[in-house]
């Protein structure tokens, strides 16, 4: 989605645009992979921190007073939220604005931080895009962001997630001793929006389910200066801890499983959703803020905050049967609504138009 008319074929070629690379300095997120993807395919020049000046304080005050410099007026696409605050010419890109719609899930520092610079780059900046319609409307509720100014570029599919051989996933099974039996896999990392004490507490209650079933926990620790110190996931019957895994056995983890379990308190886009499905894997989320507009057809939206709910979509996946031609059908319809070459094509057309 784009609000932008699509600009002459003659303009195709990308503006002589700098990208503010420090989010990939930082460690592994969800938003280096945007921009990781979408640079790919763009080219752009790209200035960046050494990965010890990128975080933190350290970070801001290099975004703030080294890359205005070193941009020297060119025109600048910052990809991940935080950008210069006096520069103008730049496009930005603003996930969501969870620091605000719900700070209880951030550092009280974190929070402020964004909450000030992108109330300042919302006034400043040539165009805002962001990732959802969702997050779209927030911005320009909460900032006044005008909408003629905000555009929407969906995020694309990773070409590992996508129905995987038969092979491939059967090895993966066995290497984490779940050939044979029922699972659901959810996202494990220590952001408290995820909502993992909520899946943990639906499966501990979850009666009648095989005595085999099991529930994987993927993904690795999220930062505690953004997020907060988080308590450890606990140890409770039925959970396999697979951690930080690469996107290829992810995604047959994804493909051997019953679904994705998803029931996030907030999310500006939610790329495991589309990814699980990507994938071949049926999806359980919340029908809240982005999920519903991103979700595939068919996935089973819950009230994340009500445990018997998740359970019971937990329940109804795990005796669902499977249905190949079904999940097929599926990975091909989500991976034509959300294209890394089309967000790509998008960008090139608002780089030229500034």
């Amino acid at each position: 989605m784009n609000s932008l008319r699509p600009l002459p074929e003659r303009q195709a070629e990308v503006a002589p645009v700098i990208m503010n690379g420090r989010v990939l300095r930082v460690p592994a997120n969800g938003q280096g992979r945007v921009a990781r993807e979408l640079n790919e395919r763009l080219g752009l020049e790209v200035i960046a921190p050494p990965a010890a000046l990128a975080s933190g304080a350290k970070g801001h005050l290099w975004e703030q007073l080294v890359l205005p410099a070193l941009a020297a007026g060119r025109p600048l696409w910052s990809p991940s939220t935080s950008a210069p605050i006096a520069y103008r010419r730049q496009v930005v890109t603003v996930h969501d604005i969870g620091f605000v719609d719900v700070p209880q899930y951030f550092s009280k520092r974190f929070a402020q931080t964004y909450d000030f610079i992108v109330r300042r780059v919302a006034g400043v900046a040539m165009h805002i895009t962001t990732v959802s319609e969702f997050s779209r409307q927030r911005l320009i509720a909460h900032y006044g962001v005008r909408p003629e100014a905000c555009s929407v570029i969906y995020p694309g599919i990773a070409a590992p997630f996508a129905p995987p051989a038969p092979d491939d996933v059967a090895a993966v099974l066995s290497r984490h001793g779940l050939d044979g039996r029922s699972y659901l896999v959810a996202f494990a990392g220590s952001d408290p929006r995820k909502n993992m004490p909520g899946v943990l507490a639906a499966w501990r209650s979850l009666a009648g389910k095989p005595a085999d079933a099991r529930l994987v926990l993927f993904g690795r620790a999220s930062n505690p200066q953004v997020f907060g110190a988080t308590a450890a996931v606990e140890d409770i019957p039925g959970l396999v801890r697979v951690g930080g895994i690469d996107d290829s056995e992810l995604a047959a983890l994804y493909a051997g499983s019953q679904g994705l379990v998803f029931p996030s308190l907030y999310e500006g886009f939610g790329l495991p959703v589309i990814e699980a499905a990507a994938s071949g894997a049926p999806v359980l989320t919340s029908r809240i803020a982005s999920l519903p507009e991103v979700a595939p057809e068919g996935a089973l939206l819950v009230d994340p905050l009500d445990t018997g709910e998740i359970a019971a979509g937990m329940g109804a996946m795990l005796r669902a049967g499977l249905d190949p031609e079904a999940r097929q059908r599926a990975s091909t319809a989500i991976r034509q609504r959300f294209s890394w070459d089309a967000a790509a094509d998008a960008y090139r057309r608002l780089f030229n138009a500034i």
